[in-house]
């Protein structure tokens, strides 16, 4: 009787070791289960419109002096260093991103758009983004009545295509004086009027307005909210945001800066119709920026001075 319940003994801890090895063995197919997870969202993180460390390299975060700035902007500012506030990156990511989804949503329908950046930083940005999505745009002075009085610029694109004939021809009939003053009027329209031409003759006018630098192009955003088109624009520490319908908060003074922000922006027009991405959502060093005029670089040796005055802005 002894012997069968010895045996029956042993037999419950054989039964209970082999339950506790199989409870173990689960323990460890789950950890690993779980560190593999772990593992694989540490590899495949959410993608970005574009990494921060970009945004820094761009030179985005530089602001205006402290004493130049728009309270208005007072949300999208981190703080301030050497005199000079420092817009908050991390509302640039978030901003670019949501104007890069509403501009991509709106290109899927028969929408017009107009870039607008007069500033000589903005100038060759502003031209390639209209290029690669078929817009108009203006690179040089804005000309008053563009949008609310165009058939005063209707005007003028019809006399330089007559300007243009004649000097196809070579001004017949014309003296040698003429022709070289017909020359000077062709190369001034030319320069007014090369990126919005296309206006003329057009039914439907733009729809929305995207603009490098809004101090600058006041008088077109003004006449863009007049005649109800929608307004993006890149928006520095002394400006005033009101005047738009969609902010995003960054250097203007930078070509990295626009060059980044504009083409990205382009980037959405064109992916809607498309057309390849340059630098939204591409890795740091697929994106390559141009280099920056000494007035930015004089920006950026004022802000890295020693300073003692780092604190988020009051």
């Amino acid at each position: 009787m002894n012997s069968i319940a010895s045996a029956n003994f042993k037999m419950v801890l054989i039964v209970r070791s082999n339950r506790k090895k199989k409870q173990i063995k689960f323990k460890r197919k789950k950890m690993s289960e779980l560190k593999t997870t772990q593992e694989t969202k540490q590899v495949s993180p959410e993608p970005v419109i574009v990494s921060r460390e970009k945004l820094l390299e761009a030179g985005t975060y530089f602001g205006h002096r402290v004493s130049r700035w728009n309270p208005k902007m007072k949300q999208y500012i981190y703080g301030k260093r050497s005199g000079i506030h420092i817009i908050d990156i991390a509302k640039t990511q978030k901003t670019l991103e949501y104007a890069y989804k509403l501009l991509n949503k709106m290109a899927q329908k028969p929408i017009s758009f107009i870039w607008v950046g007069t500033k000589k930083q903005a100038k060759s940005a502003i031209e390639q983004a209209a290029a690669r999505t078929n817009s108009v745009y203006v690179s040089e002075r804005w000309l008053g009545g563009t949008l609310t009085n165009s058939q005063t610029i209707f005007k003028s694109v019809r006399e330089l295509e007559r300007l243009e004939e004649l000097q196809k021809n070579g001004y017949k009939g014309y003296t040698k004086k003429e022709g070289l003053l017909n020359d000077k009027k062709i190369a001034k329209l030319q320069k007014n009027l090369g990126g919005i031409r296309k206006l003329a003759g057009k039914a439907q006018m733009p729809q929305v307005m995207i603009v490098a630098s809004p101090i600058e192009d006041e008088i077109a955003i003004r006449e863009a909210k007049r005649k109800g088109l929608k307004v993006f624009a890149i928006h520095d520490t002394n400006s005033n945001p009101d005047l738009v319908d969609f902010v995003i908060p960054a250097n203007d003074d930078s070509a990295k800066s626009l060059t980044l922000i504009i083409t990205i922006l382009a980037d959405a027009i064109a992916s809607a119709r498309g057309e390849a991405q340059l630098f939204a959502y591409k890795n740091n060093e697929e994106i390559i920026l141009p280099e920056d005029p000494r007035t930015s670089e004089n920006k950026e040796k004022r802000f890295n001075k020693p300073a003692s005055d780092e604190k988020k802005s009051e």
